[in-house]
């Protein structure tokens, strides 16, 4: 996604957040979710290499951002702003599963590194 970083900045702003918070929040809710749904380190580690995974994670954060705003168009200014947008995208509370070009990019990462299905447990 192209304006990635100008979402989060633009976010940051409406949430009175610094972008390292919600950069780190990024990050953290895919190493969540890859744990849960990858369901071990290495196969984690083989999604996380692929841009499939990260552009589609981007695309999911946006939208949940898109929803907040919506829900929430003036900037936010509670004390537990920051709290809320972490429950926001937790991964516990979501119910998804990567498309077929992310199982894609990791079947092809796969490939790349001459990885085995064994390897993945």
């Amino acid at each position: 996604m192209k304006n990635f970083n100008q979402h989060i900045t633009n976010m940051a702003q409406h949430l009175n957040l610094s972008v390292e918070h919600i950069n780190n929040l990024f990050l953290d809710t895919a190493d969540e979710f890859l744990k849960d749904y990858a369901g071990s380190a290495n196969a984690a580690k083989v999604w996380k290499a692929t841009p499939e995974f990260w552009g589609w994670w981007q695309q999911i954060w946006v939208s949940r951002d898109n929803m907040v705003l919506k829900r929430y168009p003036q900037e936010i200014r509670i004390n537990n702003r920051a709290e809320l947008y972490g429950i926001w995208h937790s991964p516990k509370y979501m119910h998804l599963k990567p498309n077929s070009v992310v199982y894609d990019g990791f079947v092809r990462k796969m490939k790349e590194q001459q990885i085995t299905i064994n390897q993945m447990a």
